[in-house]
């Protein structure tokens, strides 16, 4: 028995020395595995990104050999204005006369309507990044934002030859910390939720921190190398000695003349022209840049997240508040889809001015009833002038900016107008085009009885309410325009 317990205790202490040593062992064994991973990862990694940077480099000295060539001249063509000839003076309707009989109007080209989606209201978001993270500050749309130090560029591009461009883009390329210039975009396009027209807009900022001793054309040149190395189709243009941007929309764009690229007949370049000059043609490099595939989506989906300037504005005895630099940037906007005015996200400070202004009087009215409050608040709280009258050539805007402007025409009226009508009333409306003459809209409301004139869309009735024709109501078309055929531009709801 004793015998026993010593066997057993000596098996016992064996056991136990071989598990301590075993686990050691083991312990060791698996730290070294980890080890080991953890530096294959690591090279593994450096050598994607070594070959990624071999890759891009090849795509660079490539394209650079491509502008070295002869460039193409290119003849320019422009869309027709959608308002060739706008109303000149809103017509008034008289009160005192009966209410014209309701008809139907006649619809023309109608458009495919996109899946309905709920309306996300702006809402809170964190704050930007402390504007001292980092060491370089610059002023965007009246935010400061701050930037990773890089030594400041000292190349220059020396002139507008095929040569002198080639060169130029070649010298970027091999700069060492060109690609940091991208992260730092990516960085601030996220930090300031901006939509792929504030990323360029951003892109022609970064030029005026890292490279203070530029000029404009080194400034159009580095916006568009900078959108092809983030795969966004755009190029170089030339008119005299002159740089200008060309960039491919995904969209539609009215007031700039553009280019189809005979070596891609689905790619139409339109040429960003704040200026407004009168160009006939351009020259340009034939052969895109074989890493940029995408097309710039111009929806605002959320208002940039810019610092707040705010303003106030009184209109029809409701003081409604907005952002000065979201307005600031929605001016920069080439004229696009009515669509996209329409539908586009809402300042955060701009909504909740409507909400305690204006959403308490329509909460509890009838649909009617609310309608043609709104209705009545749009077409007396501003003073009307056509786009040629203030600006010399046609310019849409985004509600934010029609509450700050003191002037609006039909397209303005009606995209504020149907704004307030999906946010605050949730009905579906759509904007009605009558070709070259004006921008209206029309309203489905729950009672199949409310009357007036009318389009019937995929089987449903849709009231016309029009924010230009002063003091009418719901279901009342322009005298001129009650029997002319209209194009609808749905609208999600």
């Amino acid at each position: 028995m004793k015998n026993f317990k010593k066997i057993k205790q000596t098996t016992i202490l064996f056991l136990t020395l071989f598990c301590v040593h075993f686990f050691t062992f083991a312990q060791g064994s698996y730290e070294d595995y980890v080890k080991q991973q953890q530096q294959a990862f690591t090279n593994y990694t450096q050598t994607q990104k070594e070959n990624y940077k071999k890759y891009v480099d090849s795509l660079n000295q490539k394209y650079a050999e491509y502008l070295a060539q002869q460039w193409k001249n290119f003849e320019l063509f422009k869309n027709d204005p959608l308002i060739k000839n706008p109303i000149p003076k809103p017509p008034i309707f008289d009160n005192s006369l009966p209410t014209p009989e309701p008809v139907e109007i006649p619809i023309i080209k109608p458009k495919p309507e996109p899946k309905p989606q709920p309306i996300e209201e702006p809402k809170p978001v964190p704050p930007p990044a402390p504007v001292d993270k980092y060491p370089i500050k610059t002023v965007f749309f009246g935010t400061t934002i701050s930037l990773k130090e890089m030594p400041k560029s000292t190349i220059h591009l020396l002139g507008t030859s095929e040569k002198e461009v080639a060169g130029y883009w070649s010298a970027l390329a091999k700069v060492p910390h060109y690609a940091d210039w991208k992260n730092e975009a990516l960085r601030l396009k996220n930090d300031l939720q901006l939509n792929e027209w504030g990323l360029y807009q951003l892109l022609n900022r970064l030029f005026l921190a890292y490279f203070p001793q530029g000029n404009e054309n080194e400034q159009v040149f580095f916006s568009i190398f900078m959108l092809n190395q983030l795969g966004y189709r755009a190029k170089i243009g030339r008119t005299a000695n002159e740089l200008v941007p060309l960039i491919a929309f995904q969209n539609e764009v009215y007031n700039t003349p553009y280019f189809m690229n005979s070596a891609d007949l689905n790619v139409k370049y339109s040429v960003i022209n704040p200026k407004q000059k009168n160009l006939s043609s351009i020259q340009t490099c034939q052969i895109d840049y074989e890493g940029a595939k995408n097309n710039i989506n111009m929806n605002i989906t959320k208002m940039p997240h810019f610092a707040v300037n705010l303003k106030s504005k009184m209109l029809k005895e409701k003081q409604i508040q907005y952002n000065q630099n979201v307005v600031d940037f929605c001016v920069t906007y080439p004229c696009v889809d009515f669509s996209i005015y329409a539908e586009a996200a809402l300042d955060e400070f701009f909504w909740k001015s409507i909400e305690a202004q204006i959403a308490p009087v329509v909460r509890n009215k009838s649909q009617e009833e609310a309608v043609n409050w709104l209705l009545n608040f749009v077409q007396n709280a501003f003073k009307y002038k056509t786009d040629e009258e203030q600006f010399g050539y046609e310019k849409w805007n985004f509600a934010e900016e029609t509450i700050a402007s003191e002037f609006s025409d039909c397209e303005d009226r009606s995209i504020l107008f149907a704004q307030l009508v999906r946010r605050l009333l949730n009905m579906p409306v759509v904007l009605v085009y009558y070709p070259n003459v004006h921008l209206a809209t029309a309203v489905k409301f729950s009672n199949p009885a409310t009357n007036g004139d009318y389009f019937i869309i995929d089987g449903e009735k849709y009231l016309i309410c029009d924010p230009t024709y002063i003091n009418a109501s719901l279901g009342m078309a322009m005298p001129n325009l009650k029997n002319v055929p209209a194009e609808v531009v749905k609208l999600k709801y």
